[in-house]
């Protein structure tokens, strides 16, 4: 985003604390909802049916989602390290709900400031319920259906998390189960073979050829080693954390203490995690649930090469996707414009000849644009089979980078400055 005045900070700041607020009565509602739901089920079979009805439920309301704010509701559901940036969940969704605020309520500040307010003041001054007020009406500019459509798609898709999270566990259980019936078996040569490769350093050769030789890198085979390495991990991890006993993992936790790290930090790093408990699995409803990652806190490296092997893995089923042949690949390399632009930079430009009005392109909709950007285009790192990623373009149109915007500012004038030598 542009620099904002201290005035229309703070007003982005007045309309964020509205927004946010709504969203969280949003998740409180479907909180008790849930635990209503959960509570009628007879036995964890009906658990389980409702978590995925519910799952099918919330993926069809999101399949409504206005393509303006797509890209915010992606990223909340499906965040990456680089989106998150070490936040934890509270924070990264102050985030978003900054950014789309920011990027819509560009009028809604210059009118504030040219027809109501002159001051910080006056600003800070104003009673509550100015606030609540503007996000629902259409004064000063705000756009209170897009407003409405944000705030009712980020509490869809923090319910879709929670279900998400909940099948999850049941996954977990049961891929336990399977593994304890795997081991079973003493001479099972998968099982001794994945304790080969946790005991000893390997480099990566060594693991890419130990996959190899498993599965001769076909597809099918793959898979089916993937499976057994995930059954191992979730068994062997639960295995190893019994090693360590309450007081040695409260001892850890207080070494951090005293390192100065606060309760906000061992969240944000990921030592631990709390979440509201929906009353199942045992858990008491509306308690708030303390977990400790005991990996991360006590072990960190000890399955260091099975997650290599993972990715090992991983990187291969991902070379049978669909791939072009050598002279496909040159077409679409031929086919494609190559510009000197990052993608965040090519995303921005188009961004604001779309957002022209009267409209300039010809488009029906945002997502028909994104695809003919990424069919079209090659940037200077983007993959010239691939293209550009449609779902990072997305993002982009809706949450622009704030280097993208600063190059464009120094070029726009310098093409206005063009411009005026042509008259």
């Amino acid at each position: 985003m542009g620099k904002f005045t201290k005035e229309e900070a703070l007003i982005l700041d007045k309309s964020i604390e509205q927004i946010e607020s709504q969203i969280l009565s949003g998740y409180e509602e479907n909180a008790d909802k849930d635990r209503m739901l959960y509570a009628s089920c007879l036995n964890d079979e009906e658990k389980e049916e409702l978590t995925k009805r519910q799952i099918k439920k919330q993926q069809k309301k999101l399949a409504k989602c206005p393509s303006n704010i797509a890209g915010y509701i992606t990223a909340f559901i499906n965040p990456n390290s680089y989106d998150t940036k070490d936040e934890n969940l509270d924070q990264y969704r102050k985030r978003i709900i900054r950014n789309y605020v920011a990027s819509t309520f560009v009028e809604v500040c210059e009118n504030l400031l040219e027809n109501k307010f002159n001051t910080i003041a006056e600003i800070e001054a104003e009673e509550e319920s100015f606030w609540e007020l503007l996000i629902d009406s259409q004064y000063y500019g705000v756009d209170d259906d897009s407003i409405r459509d944000f705030i009712k798609y980020m509490i869809v898709a923090d319910r879709l998390k929670g279900y998400k999270s909940i099948f999850e566990s049941i996954d977990a259980e049961r891929a336990l189960e399977e593994y304890n019936k795997l081991i079973e078996d003493d001479d099972n040569e998968i099982y001794k073979l994945l304790d080969n490769v946790r005991a000893k350093d390997h480099t990566g050769l060594q693991l890419f050829n130990i996959v190899k030789e498993q599965t001769n890198l076909e597809p099918a085979s793959l898979k089916y080693f993937f499976k057994d390495v995930e059954i191992y991990l979730f068994s062997e991890k639960d295995d190893y954390e019994s090693n360590f006993s309450p007081e040695e993992v409260d001892e850890a936790i207080q070494e951090l203490k005293d390192k100065g790290y606060s309760e906000e930090d061992l969240l944000r790093l990921g030592y631990i995690t709390k979440r509201k408990s929906l009353g199942i699995l045992n858990e008491k409803e509306g308690d708030i649930i303390t977990s400790i990652n005991k990996e991360r806190l006590l072990f960190p490296f000890e399955f260091y090469s099975i997650y290599e092997m993972q990715r090992i893995i991983k990187t291969e089923l991902a070379k049978h996707e669909k791939q072009p042949t050598n002279e496909e690949s040159n077409n679409l390399s031929n086919e494609r414009l190559k510009v000197n632009l990052s993608v965040p930079q090519l995303a921005l430009l188009f961004k604001m000849i779309n957002d022209l009005k009267p409209s300039v392109l010809n488009v029906s909709t945002e997502a028909e644009l994104l695809r003919f950007i990424s069919a079209n285009f090659q940037t200077k790192n983007s993959s010239v089979e691939n293209g550009i990623s449609e779902n990072k373009l997305r993002i982009l149109f809706n949450q622009p980078d704030d280097k993208a915007i600063d190059f464009w500012e120094k070029h726009l004038r310098t093409m206005l400055a063009e411009i005026k030598k042509m008259k």
